[in-house]
């Protein structure tokens, strides 16, 4: 109860509202028409007073003027207030009655004449105007299609189904959206193909063993032979939105009952149109008259609305239980209104109908209406409703899930906090009520385009109606082509990733980052630019549906835009410097770079700057003007160089031979191997000390991946020397000493002291100088190699 009490004031104020906007359109319409009466009026007062001399004119103003007098002291308020309105309403409905019942008078005096004309008409199929002639001419006809329906049907028995197998079973449940229209299309493909075999067949017998030149026997043949194509093609597309045999071929989500009962009232339907309009078209070029084949028109529709009413109370109870109040996708319990509306929606159904009837009959009775399909497209009015019901569930669904504001579908990793969950019930909530109120706008918008079709215009509501119809059009096709970008980038993006995984534990010098194609980097930005242009193109093209100019917005919009370059070159210049980096491929996501004295690998990159990742963590964020010259270390190979130490009597051929060895077994790792563009190998004896003997070492290898490999070539040249009995020499210094000759023992323990001091000062200068060359040796190899 609780509910329904909530629900009431909603639906009262509803309808006042809706009530309350009637009787202001009545009232605007109405002094409308009272002021164009009051121009008229004056202008004729104008003309007849200028004919008139002035002794006229002063007997006729005063004789106005004692009647006025009259009327006031008889009834002072008979004319003011909503006593005016109200009359002005009585008369003009008086009159538009009056006007309609003399044309519907005229139409349906034509009644007795409508079998004689239909009669002379038919006759004129015979080329000798008789009735017989006629009836053979019609009997050929059908012979003639049913040439063509026996022609298709060999085809589909001994061709068809051969060539064409649609009876397998495919899991659809696993299947795409793209397979599963392939596969529908598949199953109409039969369907299609006799079709056209059909058409062609019957033509092609028609015009081989025609054997008059009547013009009208071809007239009633191509109208039968359209007739039947027409019926058969539109119960393909309904078989392909309605699928009755197959439910995940289904365009409407919809039990199998109701699918089939809707795709048979809409085939027959369509069907019984078809046919009528034809024979309207046929009937008037075979001469009838204008006022017959009007009538012959509103018997059709007379039958059709009485069929359709028949079957509305026939699936009463169905659609009520089946459609109505079968509940929602999104699970939740019927509202009060909803319940209300599963009990009379027959009783509304039938209102429509006879509504529908009258204005049909108001339509055929005004002889300068020449009919602009109102009758059919407010007939259909339940489909176009389900189908534009789903559209704009679509687009409300799509929208709330772009902005992330409701989803149907959680990646939850994790098990969700309770804040998570109260904002998805909230989301939820918002979504459910947004989908209520489009719901609500669609309706109205409908029923304002209905009135519309029948020359009926409410001030303000059509003109909304149909700014808000441009809107759902537009929205749907900028939401249809954003989709399509934004999926046809998003599957670029995800194909430009690499097939394997980084492993996320194995963090190079460089701080660990993927290296990403430039897909990657250019496509997140396209979409950006797209994503902006199209919200701007959608809000001009809105501006322009209500009436609003354009061209000054865009002409201010360049001014400003100019106004803005100057004013803001320093933003201009980082747009353009960072469009002409992406233009050269200068550099891409993941990729190490050094700008200035800024290093870090590029983590994102905007239209006005660059983010890079240092490799102890920092993010810096870099305007695309300051960077300067840029160094890439991830365009082609890295060449690393490391120093191995040896003893002076270490063989070097045989320490050659063991690193090349060990660098050909490198070749074949699996992890790292493909990572080589080099081996490693020795470059020989670099140099020789005063200690050691030195050995250079060189390999080429991917950047970032030449980290593990020169920490694996150092383990495992480690291991096989050490193997082979070869150790890598320990740091000495040898200090010549004279020989002393001390006169007492004494003296010889103080001298030895003393030469100590002196050796190992003169070891310890000599450590420092190598280790002075050695840190300049390495940076100048750092600048080369980038720390390698």
């Amino acid at each position: 109860m609780k509910r329904t009490v909530q629900r009431l004031p909603i639906w009262i104020a509803t309808f006042s509202l809706i009530v309350g906007c009637l009787l202001i359109s009545g009232a605007i319409s109405l002094a409308a028409e009272q002021s164009a009466e009051t121009a008229q009026s004056e202008a004729n007062v104008e003309s007849m007073m200028a004919g008139l001399s002035d002794e006229q004119v002063r007997q006729l103003l005063i004789d106005e003027l004692q009647k006025d007098a009259e009327a006031e002291a008889v009834s002072p308020q008979q004319m003011k207030g909503p006593a005016f309105l109200l009359s002005r309403m009585l008369r003009v409905l008086n009159s538009e009655h009056d006007e309609n019942a003399d044309q519907v008078n005229t139409l349906l005096d034509g009644f007795p004449n409508i079998g004689p004309d239909l009669y002379k008409s038919f006759i004129m199929l015979c080329p000798y105007g008789t009735h017989r002639g006629a009836v053979i001419n019609v009997l050929w006809v059908i012979c003639f299609i049913i040439i063509g329906f026996a022609i298709e049907f060999i085809f589909r028995k001994f061709f068809f189904s051969k060539d064409l197998n649609t009876g397998q079973t495919v899991d659809m449940a696993t299947m795409s959206n793209y397979d599963k229209f392939l596969a529908s299309v598949t199953q109409i493909l039969p369907d299609v193909l006799g079709l056209i075999l059909f058409f062609g067949s019957a033509y092609t017998a028609f015009m081989v063993f025609i054997w008059t030149d009547s013009p009208y026997v071809q007239l009633f043949f191509m109208a039968s032979l359209i007739v039947v194509t027409s019926i058969r093609a539109f119960a393909i597309i309904a078989t392909i939105i309605f699928s009755p045999k197959n439910a995940y071929l289904r365009v409407i989500p919809m039990q199998r009952r109701t699918a089939l009962i809707s795709y048979r009232f809409i085939v027959g339907t369509a069907g019984y149109i078809i046919a009528a309009l034809m024979f309207a078209v046929v009937s008037n070029r075979l001469g009838a008259a204008q006022e017959t084949v009007r009538l012959s028109q509103l018997l059709i529709a007379t039958l059709m609305i009485i069929i359709t009413a028949a079957l509305v109370l026939y699936y009463k109870n169905q659609v009520q239980e089946n459609i109505i109040s079968a509940g929602t996708a999104d699970h939740q319990s019927l509202t009060w209104g909803r319940k209300q509306f599963a009990g009379i929606w027959h009783l509304l159904a039938i209102t429509y109908l006879i509504i529908l009837w009258l204005l049909l009959l108001k339509d055929l009775a005004d002889p300068s209406n020449q009919g602009s399909g109102a009758f059919i497209l407010s007939l259909f009015v339940v489909p176009i409703w389900m189908v534009a019901d789903q559209l704009i569930q679509w687009v409300v669904k799509y929208a709330m899930t772009t902005l992330r504001i409701h989803q149907e579908q959680h990646d939850d990793k994790e098990e969700p906090t309770l804040e998570d969950m109260s904002q998805r019930e909230k989301g939820k909530a918002l979504y459910l009520k947004i989908k209520g109120i489009a719901r609500i706008g669609l309706v109205g918008a409908l029923l304002v385009w209905l009135a519309s079709l029948w020359n009926i215009r409410i001030p303000f509501f059509s003109d909304f109606a149909s700014f808000l119809l441009d809107s759902v059009i537009i929205f749907t096709l900028a939401l249809i082509f954003w989709q399509f970008i934004s999926s046809l980038i998003e599957r670029k993006i995800q194909e430009s990733l690499p097939d394997q995984e980084e492993d996320k534990d194995e963090e190079d010098e460089w701080g660990g980052a993927a290296k990403r194609g430039r897909a990657y980097t250019l496509l997140p930005m396209l979409r950006k630019f797209i994503g902006s242009v199209l919200a701007v193109m959608v809000t001009m093209t809105l501006l322009s549906s209500i009436g609003v100019n354009i061209g000054p917005l865009l002409a201010g919009a360049g001014v400003i835009g100019l106004a803005i370059g100057f004013g803001a070159q320093k933003l201009v210049s980082d747009v353009f410097s960072g469009f002409f980096f992406l233009l050269d491929d200068a550099f891409r996501v993941g990729e190490y770079i050094t700008a200035g004295s800024v290093s870090g690998s590029v983590e994102t990159i905007t239209l006005r700057n660059v983010m890079l990742r240092h490799h102890r963590g920092m993010l810096q964020i870099i305007p695309h003007s300051d960077l300067g010259a840029i160094t890439n270390f991830m365009r082609g190979g890295i060449v690393v160089k490391f120093n191995l130490d040896f003893p002076y009597d270490a063989e070097i051929d045989k320490i050659r031979r063991v690193i090349k060895k060990v660098g050909q077994k490198m070749l074949d790792h699996e992890e790292y191997g493909k990572d080589f563009i080099r081996p490693v190998k020795s470059q020989g004896v670099r140099e020789i000390t005063n200690s050691v003997m030195t050995i250079r070492v060189k390999f080429t290898a991917q950047p970032g991946a030449h980290f593990i490999i020169r920490r694996e070539a150092y383990r495992l040249i480690t291991e096989a020397l050490n193997a082979q009995g070869i150790y890598y020499a320990h740091r000495k210094v040898i200090v010549d000493m004279a020989d002393v000759h001390p006169e007492s023992e004494k003296d010889d323990a103080q001298d030895q002291k003393q030469i100590s001091h002196a050796a190992g000062a003169a070891a310890m200068r000599v450590i420092e100088e190598e280790e002075k060359a050695a840190a300049g040796a390495a940076k100048g190899e750092k600048d080369d190699m980038m720390g390698g």
